[in-house]
């Protein structure tokens, strides 16, 4: 008897139907990668500046294009290659005379350390005007014409 019992229990778990599910979820996700761009126009009136010991007030060098998607924000700075710092100097690539400038990113003068955009927002497409202010100089001796460069260097970065 004691097998017929265990037979019959067997048999019983063998016909229950398992209870399924009438609904199921996947959760799926996925994410967008911080994506910072700057494109740096470069303006008509930057390139053969046709006599620098006159001056300028406002010359207007380049158009800066921000864009950057991360939602802490982003910052944006400005170093000289011949002065190494936030202003601008225009060295003659042969006499080794210098004419310094400032520069104004946005309308606003660029400080000390360069930090020309510091964003809590994110930004597409946002363009800003870059200006170079030099005043006149009849000393300046440069040996050949149009020798006198500056390179400015813009750099992007998330927060």
């Amino acid at each position: 008897m004691k097998t017929s019992v265990t037979a019959f229990a067997a048999t019983l778990l063998l016909v229950t139907p398992a209870l399924a599910a009438h609904t199921g979820q996947v959760k799926i996700t996925g994410n967008v990668p911080v994506a910072c761009d700057l494109e740096i126009g470069e303006e008509p009136g930057a390139s053969n500046i046709t006599d620098l010991s006159v001056g300028h007030p406002n010359l207007h060098v380049a158009t800066a294009t921000e864009t950057c998607n991360d939602p802490d924000g982003y910052l944006v700075t400005m170093n000289g290659g011949n002065s190494a710092s936030h202003e601008g100097k225009f060295v003659d690539t042969i006499s080794g005379d210098e004419h310094p400038f400032t520069v104004t990113y946005n309308g606003a003068s660029v400080p000390p350390g360069g930090v020309v955009t510091d964003s809590s927002t994110v930004a597409v497409n946002l363009q800003k005007p870059i200006h170079i202010t030099y005043p006149a100089d009849d000393s300046l001796s440069g040996t050949v014409a149009d020798s006198y460069e500056e390179t400015l260097t813009f750099t992007i970065s998330a927060k």
